[in-house]
């Protein structure tokens, strides 16, 4: 690629980033305040209970990410999604439609795992998820810009994953363990090739 195709590829991912933000971040925040002020916190009964195939469970597997207990769960996760969501921004050819397959697969591996009658709500799993996709790229599918992400980011994003897999009270080991394991699965198997692009002007 030349100087003008690598300059618009980069327009092109910044856009994507900014889309991403919105695309994940504003149905978080939005959930939160239109549960806390309008829906008395009814929305967090429909996280994923394991191996319940209730309507209020199916529903979690698709969007328990969107569902938080305070401020502070939603924050955490927050900081944490800002930094990812940056990088699959700018590394995938079609992040959003990774997002949603990550949602679904550590939605899905949750509530396989997870312990009988507990719910499991909050973004994350998805956080997980995506940490599992970058360090799964760089290993296994030699994607360079998650490897430099992973070098790079490697102490923080250890200490998230050490503090995240460690049982404690009220923290979902089963979102954690089962949104890493999508993520590297998906990860693994995530070949990424540039397409050429035709400027014009």
């Amino acid at each position: 690629m030349n100087g003008r195709q690598v300059s618009a590829l980069v327009v092109v991912r910044l856009k994507q980033v900014i889309g991403l933000y919105a695309f994940v971040l504003v149905p978080m925040w939005g959930m939160f305040f239109l549960n806390e002020f309008a829906l008395f916190g009814l929305w967090n009964i429909f996280g994923i209970v394991p191996r319940t195939l209730d309507i209020g469970s199916m529903i979690g597997i698709f969007a328990s990410w969107t569902m938080h207990g305070n401020l502070a769960h939603l924050l955490g996760n927050t900081l944490t999604l800002l930094q990812i969501l940056f990088l699959f921004g700018l590394f995938e050819n079609n992040a959003y439609r990774t997002v949603l397959k990550l949602v679904v697969a550590s939605g899905l591996i949750t509530w396989v795992i997870g312990s009988p009658l507990s719910i499991h709500i909050g973004a994350s799993g998805l956080c997980f998820a995506m940490l599992g996709f970058m360090i799964g790229g760089a290993l296994f599918a030699k994607r360079w810009g998650y490897l430099l992400a992973c070098i790079i980011m490697g102490t923080g994003y250890w200490l998230i994953i050490k503090q995240g897999l460690m049982p404690q009270s009220g923290i979902s080991f089963a979102a954690h363990f089962g949104g890493l394991c999508a993520g590297l699965l998906l990860g693994a198997n995530s070949k990424h090739h540039y397409t050429s692009m035709t400027v014009r002007g």
